[in-house]
């Protein structure tokens, strides 16, 4: 877990904050889910295989786990580390949401033995885990991506298959397994807006984050994105020029939101002074060294432009070999 992605995952296992992200990720701006219908769910997950008497746990983790009304939603947060860039993505996540069904399946077989020994009769041998009227409950697992570089894995099983000697006949028999990811970075500026107001101003602070002008001048165009709850900032702060924290409290209002236009305009200010203040500095440099190549070419002694220049013989010997 590389440290842009913890503040990211404590920043959404808050309710409102994951009721954010499905608003404007599912709903496209629209309010269609409330944050008092998202409860947490156990982020481990685990499965049983056997082989004759041998038994075999396998435990999977996901970085958030809620559930929405009669659905589980999965959250995968990954950043520029190759590590979170997983090339069998798919495969990956086929195998998690198989693991959640799994369960549910035990779950329901777990409460009807329970129910046959409640009542005191003994329980019979089924033959399948689930019986005809059972049901399950849904499964979505969404990634979202905040690298650099482009989503460049498979965004569906069949982009991992080679397909070149199989025949179209039979490839329209080999079932899909399609996955949601949003990759920040190379998202449209429209479709993030449509987000709520401080997860638009996150992505969008994290995609032009190398950019300051840029993200300057979007932010300053939406009134309403100005400011940000101190939450947002402290889980976005990670990808920006580690300066900005310092202006955090400079750029707090009386809510207690932070101003992300004012701690921009703190650091482009201090950045634009400190490229003065070292332009300066090599401008000097340079007149020094150009006035000690013209004395040296008038043949003057190399102490006499020491004592002139306040520079050392060794520096000057350097100075004459550029």
């Amino acid at each position: 877990m590389g440290k842009k992605e913890e503040p990211m995952i404590t920043y959404y296992e808050n309710a409102r904050h994951f009721a954010w992200l499905m608003n404007g990720w599912i709903y496209h701006g629209k309010n269609g889910i409330d944050e008092t219908q998202i409860s947490s769910k156990n982020i481990r997950l685990t499965g049983q295989t056997r082989k004759n008497s041998a038994v075999r746990t396998r435990t999977r983790y996901r970085d958030i786990s809620k559930t929405i009304g009669k659905a589980n939603v999965f959250l995968i947060i990954g950043t520029e580390f190759q590590s979170f860039l997983d090339y069998s993505m798919p495969v990956r996540i086929m195998d998690y949401d198989t693991l959640e069904y799994k369960d549910q399946i035990q779950d329901i077989k777990s409460a009807r033995r329970n129910e046959v020994l409640a009542s005191g009769r003994t329980p019979g041998v089924d033959l399948s885990p689930l019986k005809k009227e059972d049901r399950l409950v849904p499964v979505i697992t969404l990634v979202l991506y905040m690298g650099e570089d482009p989503w460049d894995a498979a965004r569906n099983l069949h982009e991992l298959f080679n397909f070149s000697e199989i025949p179209q006949e039979l490839r329209n028999y080999v079932p899909d397994y399609p996955i949601h990811v949003l990759d920040v970075c190379h998202t449209s500026d429209e479709r993030l807006l449509e987000f709520p107001k401080d997860l638009a101003s996150m992505f969008l602070t994290i995609k032009y984050q190398k950019n300051p002008d840029t993200l300057k001048s979007i932010l300053y165009s939406i009134p309403e994105f100005h400011a940000v709850e101190k939450e947002t900032f402290d889980a976005v702060w990670g990808f920006l020029d580690k300066r900005v924290l310092e202006y955090k409290d400079e750029s707090q209002n009386a809510e207690g939101e932070i101003n992300m236009c004012v701690a921009i305009d703190m650091m482009l200010a201090d950045e634009r002074k400190q490229g003065l203040s070292e332009g300066h500095e090599r401008g000097f440099s340079d007149g020094v060294e150009f006035l000690i190549l013209k004395m040296l070419k008038n043949n003057l002694p190399i102490e006499q432009i020491a004592t002139i220049t306040d520079k050392t013989i060794e520096e000057i010997q350097i100075i004459a070999k550029m």
